[in-house]
């Protein structure tokens, strides 16, 4: 099973915007209406739990 779709459904909807807007935590910001250490920690969290599930998968 892809790592992607072990992620929460908020996250999966998080990368796929953050994706649509080219990877910019600028757009994201506006797009969310948050605060750039938010957008950042929110992306943070999503990338430490993909680093463990891939850790679990090996």
């Amino acid at each position: 099973m892809p790592l992607f779709l072990h992620l929460a459904e908020e996250e999966q909807k998080f990368i796929i915007d953050f994706v649509k807007e080219g990877g910019s935590l600028k757009k994201m910001l506006m797009k969310l209406k948050l605060s750039y250490p938010s957008v950042r920690n929110i992306l943070d969290a999503i990338i430490e739990k993909l680093s463990l599930l891939e850790r679990k998968e090996k």
